[in-house]
C-alpha cells in the first residue's frame, strides 16, 4: 500500500519536469528560428566584395563592376590629376572591398586629366624675366625665335601658343623676340672687295651672316658676288647680310 502511494507520487513529481523540459526545447528551437529570419549571415550571406578599379578606364571598370552585379553611375564633372590620363576613374564610392548585396550603386569619379596652365602674359618682358614667368606658372621655355618688330630690341613680343592658351602642366613655350624696328636700309655690296662691305655693313649696324665663296669667273677675286638679303630691303640694327665671295685662287 505504502510502495503504491509512493510510486503515484513519483509519478505526479515527474510529470512538471517533463513538461518544463518540453517548454525549454521549444523556446530553443523557436530561438534559432528567430535567430536565423533576424542575423541570416553567414548562411545566407550574399554581399559581394566590391572591386576596386581605381586607375581603370571608364569603359572597364563599369564592365567588371556590372559583372559583378552592380550597377554604375558616372558622375559629369571630372577631377583633374596630375598622373591618371583623362576618362579613368579617379576615386569610387563606396571603395573597394567593401561587401554589398548584388544590384547596389557604385558611383565613379573619372579623371580630367593634368590641370591646364594659361600661357602667361609676358608680351614686353626682357628674355630673362620672361623665362622665370614662364617657369614659375609651371610650363616650360621652348625654342627662342627673334623676329623684326618696333618693340624695343632684346624684348618678348610673342609667344608660341599665344598667351592665355591652356596648356598642361610642363608643356614648352617658344618665345619670339624683338629684333628692333626693320630701319635700316641694306646696302648694295656686290663688287666691293669684302673688307669694304664687312665695314659698310658694321658702320650701318648690321652684321655679316653666313660667308659662302665661289669661283670668281670673271669677276675679281675677294669681291662680293651676290647677297641676302638684296639691296634696299630694311632691316633692324644688328640685322645678318649673307654673302657671296669671289675665290682669291691660288
Amino acid at each position: 500500500m505504502r510502495s503504491e502511494k509512493a510510486s503515484r507520487a513519483r509519478g505526479l513529481l515527474k510529470r512538471p519536469v517533463v513538461r518544463a523540459a518540453g517548454l525549454i526545447a521549444v523556446a530553443g528551437v523557436a530561438g534559432y528560428l528567430v535567430s536565423l529570419i533576424a542575423w541570416p549571415a553567414p548562411i545566407l550571406d550574399q554581399d559581394v566584395p566590391v572591386a576596386l578599379v581605381v586607375g581603370l578606364p571608364e569603359e572597364a571598370a563599369v564592365q567588371e563592376l556590372t559583372a559583378q552585379g552592380f550597377r554604375t553611375k558616372v558622375h559629369e564633372g571630372r577631377e583633374s590629376d596630375p598622373t591618371l590620363p583623362a576618362g579613368h576613374v579617379t576615386w569610387q564610392d563606396p571603395p573597394g572591398a567593401m561587401r554589398l548585396p548584388k544590384g547596389s550603386l557604385v558611383t565613379l569619379t573619372l579623371s580630367g586629366g593634368p590641370s591646364q596652365v594659361a600661357v602667361p602674359d609676358v608680351a614686353l618682358f626682357e628674355l630673362d624675366d620672361a623665362r622665370r614667368v614662364i617657369t614659375a606658372a609651371g610650363l616650360t621655355v621652348g625654342s627662342v625665335d627673334s623676329v623684326p618688330a618696333m618693340a624695343e630690341r632684346g624684348v618678348v613680343v610673342a609667344t608660341r601658343p599665344p598667351i592665355g592658351s591652356p596648356r598642361a602642366a610642363a608643356s614648352r613655350v617658344d618665345l619670339v623676340v624683338s629684333r628692333g624696328p626693320a630701319d635700316v636700309r641694306v646696302p648694295d655690296l656686290v663688287g666691293l672687295a669684302e673688307t669694304v662691305a664687312r665695314q659698310r655693313l658694321g658702320m650701318l649696324g648690321l652684321t655679316v651672316g653666313v660667308v659662302d665663296v665661289r669661283h670668281p669667273g670673271r669677276a675679281r677675286p675677294n669681291t662680293i658676288l651676290e647677297q641676302r638679303p638684296a639691296p634696299g630691303v630694311l632691316l633692324p640694327r644688328g640685322g645678318r647680310v649673307d654673302l657671296t665671295i669671289a675665290d682669291k685662287g691660288s
